[in-house]
């Protein structure tokens, strides 16, 4: 089989690190919209206030059931370390060598991806490949 080639590994590996980091993005705004709910006096109204509670109990159910979705959806990254762990796997069959796995792996980001990703693999791609099972430890990254 062939192997992939960087510029291909590069562009998934961005792009999956992108979605990750949206979706990390995401769970946090729900949360923060459902604190602003749950904090509903910080915006102007008295603590106790009749109008604040009015609002708090017909906002609370409707937020909180919409975080809690949320937080379901973007901690099922399974589909998602489907994609990762087949990539991966098929940069590691496809390296000669009698390395290990997470050697082959390694040297790959390390190495091979250097001119692509001069800072290291995004950490979105970090922690997708980490979530798949691989280790990460001596990867470089970009933070």
């Amino acid at each position: 089989m062939t192997q992939i080639t960087t510029d291909l590994y590069q562009s998934i590996g961005q792009n999956y690190a992108d979605a990750y980091d949206q979706l990390q993005l995401v769970d946090d705004s729900i949360t923060a919209a459902l604190y602003d709910v749950v904090d509903v006096t910080s915006a102007g109204y008295v603590p106790g206030n009749a109008a604040a509670v009015e609002i708090e109990l017909a906002l609370l159910g409707p937020f909180n059931a919409a975080s809690v979705a949320m937080t379901n959806l973007t901690a099922s990254t399974s589909s998602l370390t489907d994609a990762v762990r087949a990539i991966n796997s098929h940069v590691i069959n496809n390296t000669t060598g009698s390395a290990t796995a997470t050697a082959k792996l390694a040297t790959w980001i390390n190495a091979n991806m250097i001119t692509l990703w001069p800072s290291g693999a995004p950490l979105g791609w970090w922690y997708l490949s980490s979530d798949a099972g691989y280790d990460v430890a001596t990867w470089n990254t970009t933070s």
